[in-house]
Formats: C-alpha cells, structure tokens, sequence
C-alpha cells in the first residue's frame, strides 16, 4: 500500500506520417525538428509552442469526476533555457473562460525531469501548457542550434496503487481480405506499444478475427495477438466470436472487450489511454462502455461521432457536431459534458465493453453487419465514456455511399432491431423507408427504390434466415443492384459536369406550384413525354437531394464528385409502374400483419442471441 505515479496519458509529437498536415492536432507554434541521435525534439532560441490540442491536452474534469486520478501532473524530460505556464480553459454558461498558473523558467544544462502539479483548486475542465524557448545566459556561438530538448513527456496521477484496476483488454479485430490493413496496424501495435516499455503493454492481447481466411495464422502468433480464422458471417459474426472467445478465455481472463475495424488509421496512444481510464475507474462507473471517436481519414482534423444516437425521424447520427479537432476552441467543447439522446450507442469501429456486460444468452443478433452495435448499446442500456485522443480515422468514410448498404441493410436491421429487442419503439422506421422510396423514384433511381422494398419485404418474410449463415450471399444478391458508376469524363464527355456545385443548393428553386407537381407526378412520371425537358440534370449519387435540379429532365446523371464517376439514370414507365404496384403489396402486407411478424421475432431473439446458437452458427 502507497503512492504511486500512474501515467495517463503521453505528450505525442509528429510520430505518425499520416498527420503531418495536421499537425495542430498536436502542438501550435514554431515547429520541432527531430534530432535522431538524442531521440529529441529540439527548439531554437525565441521558439514558441502551444500544446492547448486534442492529443496533447489533459480532461482534468473527467479524469477527476470519473477515476481516482486527483492529483494531475504534468510530467516533462527536457533540456535547455525556456519557460513554460500551464494553462487551461473551463464554460461558464455559454462563455469561455481561460485560466492560467504561475509560470516557471528552467535552465537545465542536462536531461531533466520536470513536473507542474495542475491545482486542486483549479476550474478548467481541459488544460494545456505552453513553452517559451529563452536565449541561453551564456551566448552560444552558433545560433543555429537549438536551446531546448523535449525527450519525451505525459500527464500523470500520483494515487494509493491499492485504486488501481487490474485491467486486461481482449482487442477483437474482424477482417475479410484486407490483409494490407491488419498487416499494418499489427505491426504499428508491435512496433509502438507491445515491445516498448509502456505498461499497457502487459494488459492487452490481440485476437483477429479472419473471416476471410487468407492470412497465415503463423504471422501473427506471438505472447501478444492470435489469429483466429472464421465463417465469414460478417462483423456481428466477427466480433461475436470474438466476445464468446474472451469470455471463455480462461488464461488472459480479460475484463473488457475492445471491439474495433480493421480498415482505420490508430495510433497506439489510443490504447495507452484505453488502459489508463479503464485502470483508475472509479466503481460506480466500470460497467460503462468507452467509445473511441470516428474521425474521417479524408479530412483527418474533423472528428464525425463518438457517440451516436438512433434519430426521431430514423436516421443515424452523431450527438455532437463535426468539430475540427485541431481547434482549440473544439478542444475543450468536445470533452463538455452533454446530456446523450435517447437511443445512444458506440460504434464498433472502437468500442471498449465490460465483460460483465457481456450476457451470454445475450449476445449480438447475426445480422451480418449494421445496426448489430446499435442494438447491442441500447438493448444493454449502456453508458458512455469518450476522451480526448481515443479515436481512429476511418478510411473511404466520406466518399463511398453504397445504397446496397444504406438503403437496403441499415432499413431492414433497423427494423429487425426495433422488434426483436423492443428498441426504438418511438421511431416509425417504415414512414422513412416510405419517404426514400417516393424521393428515389423522383430520382430515377429504380433500383434503390427496390432495395427499400426488398428490406420491408425481407423483414416481412419473418426471421427464419437469420438462423443459418447466408448473409454473404445476401448482400452479393442486393450489392448486384447498386448502380454501376463509370468514369464520368470518358463515360459521358457530352454532359457538362460542374463537380464542385453538385452539392450546392440550385439558384432557382421550386415554386410552389412547381413543388406540388413534382410531388404528385413522381417528378413527372406519371406524365406524357411532351410535359419534360429535353435535357438532363446532373445531381449528386447519395443522399443529398435538390428536387429543382432534376425538375422534369428527361434523364438524370447521378455524380459522386469525390472520384468523378457517374451512372446516367433513364425514364422507364413501365418499371416505374411495376415498383409503385409492388410498393402498394409489401406496405398493405407490412401494416396487416405487423404484430404477428414482430411476435416472430421477439420468439426468435430468445434463440438467435444465446452463446449456443452462436457456437453452432460459427461452428465453433
């Protein structure tokens, strides 16, 4: 029993070359140069660097609400002649307030340890330091060389060590034939966390889940991580032999499922952090799930959610805005405490779970994959802790729709989900369906219309597929129907393409009457030919929707402006006549006899969740 200096968190500078450009992320300022031979960071005379940024800040508020870490240092070994103030920000009302400590000058002649204790008194909720870089006392002969060294640095706690934790993370990671991404970030972790001397190291192993099984067992069979390979019964069939392989691991005997993506961009600090939260948690809040946050791989400074919620109206969304990270002002608003919406849940892309909230006969529904995280959030009434730095970068995140996905898949889960576990039972998931379904065929879009039928339909036909592994060949059938897209420049040369106003509101819009008619006549399709313009309308591929940019044009030209390709869509009265008579059948079915379907379902959900029908579903 005693004190003892458990490190929180690391102070992190340019280690990973993704972030190069984005480098704010880290510090602001005059910029360090890397000494190799010292394994330094190094700074001139009269430098200046701010570290108020989303990795290197400290969440002084959570850390203290949530774990037994009171006492908050930072923790700096560093040479030169410089002085540095700590300093932090805190809300008051709907104003910003900014505090700062008694600053301290430092002339250190060799590699020294520091520490500036953050007061006990202090009001900021995240604070930050900053260093000024002094001209040495003695004049330097050459003043090219630099007047401080920072070898390496974090935030720290000093506890009773009887507080601590004993913390083991079972990292479930599923892949199908992405063996460029697993090989990567495997040897990322191997390199920058388990044969360093951080002390996570010895609290995390990793199991990849290989639904693909195209890679080696061999390669990544070492005291940190196994390769497990498995049925490709897609994510929820991944990470829930994941789950049923860490509850049952009787050797490592993990606390915590970490459940994360195998095509995102991690940097090893995220784990370090994972571990440190999870060690000094105070009781009262073990049972909660830390969600990482999804930051877009294409503009890496934006985060886009860490803790999602299920919309009124039946979409999916964050609960906070896309803040730009490398702000300050983000900084501190995005570790503000906010009440969640209803229906909150952690995306599977880094999600940490308690295995005490791992029920046996209550494991994930085999969906295959989407909604499979949503409904095991809200059916498990969890909780949530976020913190700064714990995130990853989802690669394609922001350029890639996929109506197979989005229209098909997350609408038919949604309303599996909603009856198999009683959630979301405010939302009036097929009064959206219905809505997608009228504005795609105004859209010419028939084949996306289809698929929101195909998933009320599916969904009807009750859960007897759920019970057999044949979610591959579902989604080849229905992926089928996705449009092809060509390049837009070879494909269609004769149609002017302004690719960046594709996204941008038309300078005329509808009229009223206008507005009317385009409802009514499904943008004309239930018209002569003689009411339509002889031309065609170029709008985007997704979800964004301009009903005057494709007013009564003959045909429509559907752009993804983000790689240039296009699929020209075509009037077809006789397909449009066909999907309006099938829409009729499958809603008339869908309201008739929605209570005996969702009766099925809650039946099945007894069997379908249980760690034996899993273990004969994987052939376990």
């Amino acid at each position: 029993m005693g004190n003892v200096r458990f490190k929180l968190q690391n102070i992190i500078i340019d280690n990973n070359r993704s972030l190069e450009e984005h480098w704010w992320m880290m510090y602001r300022g005059d910029r360090f140069q890397y000494d190799k031979l010292l394994s330094a960071h190094t700074l001139k005379p009269d430098a200046f660097v701010e570290f108020f940024t989303y990795f290197n800040t400290c969440s002084v508020a959570k850390w203290r609400k949530y774990t037994h870490a009171a006492s908050i240092s930072l923790n700096l070994t560093c040479q030169g002649h410089f002085r540095i103030q700590l300093f932090g920000h805190y809300t008051d009302g709907n104003d910003i307030s900014k505090e700062t400590f008694e600053p301290r000058e430092y002339h250190l002649l060799e590699k020294t340890e520091i520490s500036l204790l953050v007061p006990n008194d202090s009001r900021s909720s995240v604070v930050g330091f900053q260093i000024s870089v002094l001209k040495p006392e003695e004049p330097m002969e050459d003043t090219t060389e630099p007047a401080f060294y920072l070898y390496e640095g974090s935030w720290s706690a000093l506890l009773d060590n009887t507080l601590i934790n004993d913390i083991r993370i079972a990292l479930t990671t599923v892949t199908f034939k992405k063996e460029e991404y697993i090989i990567s970030n495997m040897a990322l972790l191997e390199r920058e966390l388990f044969y360093t001397d951080e002390p996570a190291r010895n609290h995390i192993k990793v199991r990849i889940i290989d639904n693909g099984r195209t890679l080696d067992p061999e390669d990544f069979e070492s005291e940190f991580m196994e390769l497990v390979p498995n049925e490709n019964t897609g994510g929820s069939g991944g990470y829930t032999r994941g789950m049923i392989e860490a509850i049952n691991d009787e050797t490592f005997k993990p606390t915590h499922v970490l459940l994360m993506d195998d095509d995102v961009l991690v940097l090893p600090e995220a784990f370090v952090r994972t571990y440190s939260l999870l060690a000094l948690l105070k009781e009262e809040y073990t049972d909660r799930f830390l969600s990482g946050a999804m930051l877009y791989y294409e503009r890496m400074n934006v985060q886009h959610e860490d803790i999602g919620f299920v919309h009124d109206d039946g979409s999916y969304g964050p609960n906070k805005p896309d803040y730009e990270m490398h702000l300050w002002d983000a900084v501190l608003k995005n570790e503000q405490e906010i009440k969640f919406h209803a229906n909150s849940y952690a995306g599977w892309w880094y999600c940490c779970v308690p295995v005490k909230k791992i029920d046996r006969n209550h494991l994930p529904i085999p969906l295959f994959i989407r909604g499979d995280d949503v409904e095991f959030s809200l059916a498990n009434k969890a909780d949530f802790l976020t913190l700064n730095g714990i995130c990853i970068w989802h690669r394609g995140f922001t350029t890639k729709f996929n109506a197979c996905l989005e229209l098909y898949m997350v609408h038919r889960n949604s309303l599996i989900i909603q009856a198999m576990s009683g959630i979301c039972k405010n939302i009036d998931f097929i009064k959206r369906i219905d809505g997608f379904f009228w504005k795609e065929l105004s859209r010419l879009a028939y084949n996306n219309a289809e698929l929101l039928l195909d998933a009320v339909e599916e969904f009807c036909n009750g859960p007897e597929f759920l019970f057999t592994p044949q979610g591959e060949q579902i989604m080849k059938a229905h992926a089928a129907k996705n449009e092809v897209m060509l390049p837009a420049a070879s494909a269609y040369r004769d149609i002017p393409i302004d690719f960046d106003s594709i996204y941008r509101k038309s300078d005329t819009p509808l009229t009223e009457k206008e507005q009317r008619r385009y409802e009514k006549t499904c943008n004309g399709q239930t018209l002569p030919a003689s009411a339509l313009k002889d031309t065609v309308a170029v709008i985007a591929y997704d979800w964004y929707d301009d009903p005057a940019k494709q007013y009564m044009a003959k045909e429509i030209l559907a752009v993804n402006a983000f790689d240039h390709t296009a699929h020209l869509r075509t009037r077809d009265k006789v397909r449009f006549k066909e999907l309006v008579a099938r829409h009729k059948r499958v809603m008339t079915y869908y309201y008739t006899h929605k209570e005996e379907i969702e009766r099925k379902y809650v039946e099945a959900g007894k069997t379908l969740k249980t760690e034996t029908f899993w273990r004969r579903y994987l052939r376990m």
